[in-house]
């Protein structure tokens, strides 16, 4: 039983990461989502996806000058 449950940790734990390309032709996000998800994301990088959602939120809250 103690096996099972430290499996189901790590599993929690190691979550899925995507490329930006991945993200792109996800209909998780809406157009726009996904518009400014190309211009902040990193061609070459892998992101879970609160990676990318944290990415997201940090730019739409952004200050505008």
């Amino acid at each position: 039983m103690v096996k099972k449950d430290e499996q189901m940790a790590d599993q929690a734990s190691m979550a899925s990461a995507y490329t930006k390309v991945q993200f792109l032709s996800s209909s998780r996000y809406t157009p726009a989502q996904r518009d400014i998800l190309a211009a902040i994301l990193e061609d070459e990088k892998t992101y879970t996806d609160s990676q990318a959602k944290q990415a997201l939120e940090t730019y739409l809250r952004k200050e505008v000058r």
